[in-house]
């Protein structure tokens, strides 16, 4: 059976993904720009596993939901990690106040 609401998911997903996308856009703060990206990768991980749903073969959605929940968990990792050390440096996380961090 079709999903007679799929129109609909895509414009959540749509929604969702544009709305992590402004957060990245507007925000100075890094912690935001980490929360605007969380928001942009659940976007694509629900447009995966309606995808999945749609093409009737859900098990390799979730096969490739699970890689990249493991690589957003290093790339969040990761970055709360420069966060932690850039504020340690800087005593700051806005991104427009850290002009001594060119190469």
């Amino acid at each position: 059976m079709q999903n007679i609401y799929f129109p609909l998911d895509w414009f959540f997903i749509t929604l969702i993904f544009f709305s992590g996308a402004y957060c990245m856009i507007v925000s100075k703060n890094i912690i935001k720009l980490l929360i605007g990206f969380e928001i942009i990768s659940k976007a694509s991980i629900i447009a995966i596993i309606t995808s999945g749903y749609l093409i009737s073969n859900i098990n390799l959605a979730q096969s490739i939901i699970i890689v990249m929940i493991l690589v957003e968990a290093v790339v969040i990792a990761t970055g709360l990690a420069l966060v932690v050390k850039s504020y340690r440096i800087n005593k700051t996380i806005d991104i427009t106040k850290l002009s001594n961090m060119k190469g």
